[in-house]
């Protein structure tokens, strides 16, 4: 699976005066490095994959990487972030359409099922299942760093209804990942094994999914007004 790009392929390094590489130098060494990392984690795993072999690959000295990270496992989170980046973009650009909660989350929703069921998302996530067991910190050090920017963006989502006095909020973060995984814990487990559901079958499960996430967190209100 190829996922480094045409534009982050080693090159000559350019130097600045003083013989060192320019700031915009080193973050492009940076970015050749996570995308070289990535590239071989998923290629050969995390056990298999040597620091030597990423600083020769990426054309860095070894001082390079580990001048910003303490192990290869520390390297390994960093190169997974990198490789999502792009995904959290998508969510943090979703803008929301008119209409009522049952419409946006719907559309929402979709959005989540396109980035978690992309194939380069379901390769990591699988591979990161399967290093956890042998790295134990390596889940922590995710989570720690990662859990609040990608439920932040579906509490962003959520609020916007609660503002709106649809649905009752008073758990922001429990409620979104009861959100995540009502609309695409299943797709995605399904993913890991290699199943999918025909588009039919997802669009089914989605609706389910949102009608019955609003039933749990309908206000008073926006349940009476849902009846009228």
């Amino acid at each position: 699976m190829e996922l480094v790009s045409p534009l982050l392929e080693p090159a000559v390094f350019k130097r600045g005066p003083g013989g060192r590489p320019t700031r915009q130098e080193a973050e492009r060494r940076h970015a050749v490095l996570l995308q070289t990392a990535i590239r071989l984690f998923l290629e050969h795993g995390l056990d298999a994959v040597s620091i030597d072999e990423i600083a020769k690959q990426s054309a860095v000295a070894k001082r390079f990487i580990y001048g910003r990270y303490r192990d290869k496992s520390d390297l390994f989170v960093a190169a997974i972030e990198h490789a999502f980046a792009d995904r959290l973009d998508v969510l943090h650009a979703f803008k929301l359409p008119h209409g009522r909660a049952a419409h946006g989350l719907l559309a929402f929703g979709r959005t989540l099922l396109d980035i978690v069921l992309q194939p380069e998302a379901v390769a990591l996530h699988r591979l990161f299942i399967s290093s956890a067991p042998r790295f134990p910190d390596l889940a922590k050090l995710f989570i720690a760093r990662n859990r609040r920017r990608f439920v932040g963006e579906i509490e962003r989502v959520l609020n916007h209804y609660a503002d709106k006095g649809e649905i009752d909020l008073a758990a922001p973060q429990l409620t979104a990942e009861q959100f995540f995984i009502s609309v695409a814990g299943i797709p995605q487990r399904g993913a890991l094994l290699g199943w999918r559901e025909t588009p039919q079958e997802q669009q089914r499960r989605l609706r389910t999914a949102v009608r019955l996430f609003l039933d749990g967190c309908a206000t008073r209100r926006a349940a009476k007004n849902a009846t009228r």
